[in-house]
Formats: C-alpha cells, structure tokens, sequence
C-alpha cells in the first residue's frame, strides 16, 4: 500500500498462477462457492453495499495478465532476465 494523496491509498496485489488456464480454474471454483458468495455479500452489506463501495471507496480495479522478462536457459535451467534494445 502507498498513499495516493492526502485521502486515499493505493493498493496493488499480484497473484501468481502455473497458467492462465489454472487461473480460470481457481476462480470458477471461487466465484461457485456459496459460503465465500455469503461473506462477500455480508462484507459489503455491513459497509455500505456494493454499490456504496464501489462509488465511495474504490477508485480503479484493474485485473490485468502480465508477462514476465525471464526466460529458462535451456542449458542450466535456471531463469536469466533479458531486456530488448531499439
């Protein structure tokens, strides 16, 4: 978490999956679960509701795929960072 400004505070998340087939998995057994629906929903009742929260409190979410710049060196196996030159 950093501060954006005097009132808000930025926090920034990264969840790592072994694919982005994984990932759909996971979140399809997440988003069926009615026990995590319930204390999501209870969550956002005892704050406002949803939409309160989502207006008020939440500026920006973004839920993007990010690629990393290592690779496996195909010979010790091991990750090597590169960076590409114009």
């Amino acid at each position: 978490m950093i501060p954006s400004n005097e009132s808000t505070t930025e926090i920034f998340a990264i969840w790592e999956y072994d694919s982005y087939e994984k990932y759909k998995e996971i979140e399809t057994i997440v988003r069926g679960d009615s026990e995590h629906r319930s204390r999501i929903n209870k969550w956002y009742e005892e704050n406002g509701g949803r939409e309160y929260v989502y207006k008020q409190c939440i500026l920006e979410v973004k839920n993007e795929q990010i690629f990393s710049t290592l690779i496996k060196n195909e010979f010790t196996n091991h990750e090597v960072q590169f960076w590409l030159k114009n």
